[in-house]
């Protein structure tokens, strides 16, 4: 499996805000039933809640020619792999982690928040030279 490049950024800036890396990559399905996965698997104790957070995070790097043609690719992705979690993994949250000025690049477009307020999509925007997570889009 190929990884987006920047896919030990966005590892080592979750562990930096005290996530732990569960799989690296995420197996939503054997082999027999499809062979998808996400990038990483991680989980959380909230401390204040002692209650655990679980997330899979699908890294995109978005250094294609056309980010409109990266986003397309990465809606579907979302959609499917969201879809496998729905069934497999019900407390794991799906998350799309890009860089933060693809997200405001896009996000401004109307028929781009649609998408994303239609499939509920979630981000982790990363900074590519703080090499950090700088926003969290829920």
């Amino acid at each position: 499996m190929a990884r987006d490049i920047f896919h030990t950024l966005v590892k080592e800036a979750l562990e930096k805000e005290s996530w732990i890396i569960t799989h690296d990559p995420y197996p939503l399905h054997t082999r027999k039933q499809g062979g998808f996965s996400t990038d990483l698997g991680a989980e959380k104790v909230i401390i204040a809640e002692r209650a655990e957070e679980h997330i899979a995070v699908e890294v995109k790097s978005f250094v294609h020619i056309s980010i409109l043609h990266d986003f397309l690719i990465a809606v579907g992705q979302y959609y499917v792999y969201n879809k496998i979690l729905s069934k497999n993994d019900p407390k794991r949250v799906l998350f799309v982690a890009l860089p933060a000025f693809v997200y405001h690049r896009i996000i401004k477009f109307e028929w781009a928040q649609e998408v994303v307020e239609d499939l509920g999509m979630k981000f982790i925007l990363y900074d590519i030279n703080l090499k950090t997570i700088v926003a969290w889009k829920k």
